[in-house]
């Protein structure tokens, strides 16, 4: 019970992240039946490579719910206090290793993933501000062009698999006191 939760369709639970600097309370409806993984990051998985700096990083929440054709769906949760190209770049990171480890989390559970979704919630988002105008002038940079460009979009990619994939992403704006609410 300390590493998921079971809740049925219709049901709610809060999820919470506890880091000192970027405390989260979220209450998140779920509508349809899904087993939650609340601290992935704390139980990451031996075959990734503990050497390599970053490698057993991960997300914060994993969820799989079941859909209509009794397959699963991933859902997957990175909490940042605040948005920016930095967090964005460390956040993919994080969002990639946990697409590893909750795929061979639902591999011993015997479960076929149908669908990923990416999830970000955040207190302040300071890409939100940067206008058109100042879009021209991070072209400079594409590297920070194309995270500010990936964040106003609601698909990201990541590289999973030796290739480029692209993931559905959603962003949950939680309040200034890291509070906030979703239905999946």
């Amino acid at each position: 019970s300390e590493k998921y939760s079971i809740v049925n369709a219709g049901g709610n639970i809060t999820l919470k992240e506890k880091s000192q600097s970027g405390k989260v309370t979220l209450q998140c409806t779920l509508n349809k039946d899904a087993i939650v993984f609340t601290s992935p990051e704390k139980n990451v998985l031996r075959y990734l490579d503990e050497d390599k700096k970053g490698a057993t990083s991960c997300a914060d929440i994993f969820i799989f719910r079941k859909n209509d054709e009794e397959l699963w769906e991933l859902h997957i949760i990175e909490f940042k206090k605040t948005i920016d190209t930095s967090a964005i770049g460390k956040s993919k990171h994080q969002l990639t290793m946990g697409i590893y480890n909750a795929r061979a989390i639902a591999a011993f559970l015997g479960f076929e993933i149908q669908n990923i979704t990416l999830y970000s919630g955040f207190r302040k988002d300071t890409i939100a501000d940067i206008s058109e105008a100042h879009m021209s002038q991070l072209r400079a940079n594409l590297s920070n062009f194309s995270i500010v460009k990936m964040w106003k979009s609601n698909v990201w990619k990541l590289n999973i698999d030796d290739g480029e994939k692209e993931f559905n992403h959603c962003k949950i704006q939680l309040d200034a006191n890291g509070v906030g609410s979703c239905v999946i």
